[in-house]
């Protein structure tokens, strides 16, 4: 006798429900997504879900918990496309992409199981709401510190170079020393927790955290957070997925159409300056604020 398959696995395969559009229609606005979103990833090193998530949301009306989750599953295939295009450029620094990765999975179990209990501890509305508050707040804060211009702390030393919380390592591609080992995986505890709890990649996050905390440059703090999405996305899609928060015809049709966009982003970022690849990730971010402000707002009218 065969067991019983559980609901979870069968959702994977099914078309997510959705308000904006179904069958056919669905599948190429989600590819048009898709490519969008992978231009993004290889231009500024971000999973893409920072903007993909609340459009999803918003614009074509799938469930906030399906989106979470399938997003994560989605970044593994746009992070594992625009790590290789980076390594090849040599804009990756091997060791801190490992150390902040393993604080990232271990953060990003963490933050599925916390969504789980949030979703049943609020009503629908009210989670909504919630979660688009929390990108709000992300996108707000992201903008700012990657819009501004880096300031060297004493001596030119970064942040967690500077704090006291031994023992240290170096970061031999970045050319740095001495920085905090505890610091690079509280770090990445933190931001695994976002991922799992939001759904984005950590580009998001780790871009201005890996220009202003660890001290990388413009172009390795792309390739890097690259790196730490793709293994901390592989942890928390598998989380997820026990939840029931993971379509895989969804997530197919993202990868679809964003591996060719990942390609050309990256082909981009080698022709931007880093004064100016910051600023436009900024202005990006910002952007994508201001659509979340307005919905939450037309939720108070």
């Amino acid at each position: 006798m065969m067991a019983a398959v559980p609901d979870w696995f069968g959702d994977l395969l099914t078309l997510p429900p959705a308000e904006l559009a179904e069958g056919w229609a669905l599948l190429v606005l989600l590819l048009g997504l898709g490519l969008g979103i992978g231009v993004l990833t290889g231009l500024f090193g971000v999973g893409g879900a920072f903007l993909l998530n609340p459009l999803l949301i918003i614009l074509v009306g799938i469930p906030e918990t399906m989106v979470i989750g399938s997003s994560l599953s989605f970044t593994i295939g746009t992070g594992a496309g625009g790590t290789a295009r980076h390594m090849r450029n040599r804009n990756v620094e091997f060791r801190s992409m490992l150390l902040l990765g393993l604080g990232a999975v271990v953060g990003a179990i963490l933050g599925a199981d916390v969504l789980q209990w949030l979703k049943g501890a609020m009503d629908a509305v009210t989670f909504e709401s919630f979660i688009l508050s929390l990108y709000l707040g992300l996108l707000l804060l992201t903008s700012y510190l990657t819009f501004r211009d880096p300031k060297e702390g004493a001596h030119g030393k970064s942040l967690l170079q500077r704090v006291a919380l031994p023992p240290r390592v170096s970061l031999p591609g970045a050319g740095l020393r001495g920085v905090s080992l505890p610091g690079l995986l509280l770090v990445g505890a933190v931001i695994g927790v976002a991922k799992g709890l939001l759904g984005i990649g950590g580009g998001v996050l780790f871009m201005p955290l890996l220009l202003l905390v660890v001290g990388l440059s413009a172009h390795q703090a792309v390739g890097t957070s690259l790196g730490v999405v793709l293994f901390s996305s592989i942890a928390g899609t598998i989380q997820h997925a026990t939840h029931g928060n993971v379509n895989l015809v969804l997530v197919m049709s993202l990868v679809v159409g964003s591996s060719v966009g990942v390609q050309f982003g990256a082909h981009l970022c080698e022709r931007l300056n880093a004064r100016r690849l910051r600023r436009s990730f900024a202005g990006i971010a910002f952007l994508a604020a201001v659509m979340i402000a307005a919905k939450l707002a037309s939720k108070l009218i």
